[in-house]
C-alpha cells in the first residue's frame, strides 16, 4: 500500500513539475535577433529623420518605447514612465547657408555650400560672422580661429575633404559655431583676409531650449532591498543636416535601443527577478552624455550599489565585444567588469577593454556607480548618412546577448527560476513522468516473463 502511494505521489508531482516546465517555456518570449534588427530598421527609417534630441521623430521614437514598456507591465520608476529634463537643442532657422568674400559691397566670390564648407553641429550659439584681417585670426595647419566682438568661430579642415561626418552637439563648447571646410576653401579665407577683404558666413541652424524625456520602466523584483540591476540605451542620434540627409544611426544607436526592448520583451515574460531590473532609455547622449547625467544624479539614491550595462553599438560582425569604462574608472576594481569578463571568456566571445568617457556609462562611473557598455566599436559609419540596417549582423546580436543572458541570470534570477525557463527542465521531467508512467507496464511485462 506505501509503495503504491508513494507511486502515486511521484507520478503526481513529476507531473506537475512537467506541466509548470510547460507553462514557464510556453510563456516565456524568447531573444530574438531578427526582431532586433527589424526594430533596428524602422527605428533608423526616414519616419523619425535621425532621431535628434528635441525633434519630432525623437518624441516618437520616445513613445513607442514607452509604451513598450506599459505593454509589458513595467511600472514607472517614479511618477512617470517620461523622466524629464531641458536643455539647449539645435534647430532650423529657415535662412539660406552661404560663404561669400566681400570687397567692400561687393561679392567676390560664393562658395557651394556641402562642397566648399558645410556647418559642423557642435554648437551654434551663432550662425552668422563677418570678419577680416581687422579681427583675431589664428592661422594653424589644418584651422582657422577667428574671433570677433559677435563671437568665435572654428573653420577646420575635414578629413580627405569629406563633409558626410556630423559631430555630436555640444552647448557649452568652446567656439561659438564651427565650420567644416575643404583645403580649397581653407586657401581661399587667407588669401582673402591677407589681402584685405571680408569673409562672411551664414549657417541654417541655431538653438533652442526644449524639455526631452529619458524613458524609465521596472520590472519589480522579490527584493526591493537588493541594489537594481540597471540596462540602458540612449535613442537619440543627429538628425537631419542642411542637405536634408538624414543621419540614420542604425548602429548608433537604433541598435542599443532596439537591443534592449527585445530584453525587457524576454524578461518580462520571465520569472519573477530576485531584485528590480530598471530599464532606461536614455535621451541626448549625443549632446554630451545630458541623459544619462540627469537620471543618474536624480535618482543617485535608488542606483547605491547598482550594477548599470548601457548598450551602444551592438551588432557589427567581425569586432571583440568592447567592454568600455569611464576614464574615472581606469584604476578602479569593477567587480561588473570582472564578471562579464568571466562570462563572455566561458562563452568564447572575443572581449577588449578601454576606459573611455565616449558613452553613457561614464555618467555613472562619474558617481561612483559600477557601470560599463557593451559595444561592437566598428567606427566605419558611424555619425555619418551611412550608417543603415543593412550593415547590421544577428550573429553579432546573438554573440552580445549570449553574454548579457548570463550575466542577467546570474545578477537577478534564482537558479530554480532558470531550470524551469530552460528546455532541459522539459527533457529531464518529460523523461521522469514517463519513466513512471510506464514502469507498472514494465513490471507486469517482466512477471509475465517469468510466469
Amino acid at each position: 500500500m506505501k509503495k503504491k502511494l508513494f507511486y502515486y505521489l511521484s507520478l503526481i508531482t513529476s507531473l506537475v513539475l512537467l506541466s509548470v516546465s510547460i507553462f514557464f517555456n510556453f510563456t516565456y518570449s524568447p531573444f530574438n535577433a531578427d526582431n532586433v534588427k527589424a526594430n533596428i530598421a524602422a527605428f533608423s527609417s526616414e519616419t523619425y529623420g535621425g532621431r535628434l534630441s528635441g525633434s519630432n521623430g525623437n518624441l516618437l521614437v520616445g513613445e513607442i518605447i514607452r509604451k513598450n514598456f506599459e505593454d509589458n507591465k513595467l511600472v514607472p520608476l517614479n511618477e512617470s514612465f517620461k523622466e524629464s529634463f531641458k536643455t539647449l537643442c539645435p534647430i532650423t532657422n529657415n535662412s539660406s547657408p552661404y560663404l561669400k568674400i566681400f570687397s567692400g559691397e561687393d561679392v567676390v566670390e560664393t562658395l557651394k555650400y556641402g562642397v566648399d564648407y558645410k556647418e559642423d553641429m557642435i554648437n551654434f550659439r551663432i550662425n552668422n560672422l563677418s570678419f577680416s584681417k581687422e579681427d583675431k585670426v589664428n592661422i594653424y595647419t589644418n584651422s582657422i580661429e577667428v574671433i570677433t566682438s559677435e563671437g568665435n568661430c572654428l573653420f577646420y579642415v575635414s578629413p580627405n575633404n569629406d563633409f558626410s561626418f556630423r559631430s555630436s552637439f555640444i552647448s557649452d563648447f568652446a567656439y561659438d559655431m564651427m565650420v567644416l571646410i575643404n583645403t580649397n576653401t581653407y586657401n581661399k579665407i587667407l588669401d582673402s583676409v591677407r589681402s584685405g577683404l571680408t569673409v562672411s558666413v551664414n549657417l541654417p541652424f541655431t538653438t533652442c531650449e526644449k524639455e526631452l524625456v529619458n524613458i524609465v520602466g521596472v520590472l519589480k523584483g522579490s527584493s526591493s532591498e537588493l541594489p537594481p540591476l540597471v540596462l540602458t540605451a540612449h535613442y537619440d542620434h543627429l538628425g537631419v543636416d542642411g542637405l536634408k540627409n538624414t543621419y540614420y544611426g542604425a548602429l548608433d544607436n537604433a541598435s542599443g535601443t532596439a537591443f534592449l526592448l527585445e530584453l525587457q520583451k524576454t524578461l518580462s515574460s520571465y520569472g519573477k527577478p530576485k531584485r528590480d531590473i530598471i530599464f532606461v532609455a536614455l535621451n541626448a547622449e549625443e549632446f554630451g552624455l545630458l541623459g544619462s547625467k540627469s537620471f543618474a544624479e536624480n535618482n543617485l539614491d535608488k542606483l547605491k550599489e547598482a550594477e548599470v550595462i548601457n548598450f551602444d553599438m551592438i551588432g557589427s560582425k567581425g569586432y571583440p565585444l568592447t567592454l568600455m569604462l569611464g576614464s574615472s574608472y581606469k584604476d578602479k576594481d569593477s567587480e561588473l567588469l570582472k564578471s562579464v569578463e568571466k562570462i563572455a571568456k566561458k562563452n568564447n566571445v572575443d572581449t577588449k577593454v578601454v576606459y573611455e568617457d565616449s558613452s553613457d556609462h561614464a555618467s555613472f562611473n562619474n558617481l561612483g556607480i559600477d557601470s560599463l557598455s557593451f559595444c561592437h566599436s566598428d567606427m566605419s559609419k558611424i555619425h555619418t548618412p551611412n550608417d543603415k540596417v543593412e550593415f547590421i549582423s544577428t550573429d553579432a546580436i546573438d554573440s552580445a546577448y549570449s553574454v548579457i543572458e548570463d550575466k542577467i541570470n546570474k545578477s537577478a534570477y534564482g537558479t530554480l527560476t532558470v531550470f524551469f525557463h530552460g528546455k532541459s527542465s522539459l527533457f529531464t521531467f518529460a523523461i521522469l513522468f514517463g519513466f513512471l508512467l510506464s514502469s507498472p507496464f514494465i513490471t507486469y511485462i517482466k512477471r509475465k516473463k517469468v510466469s
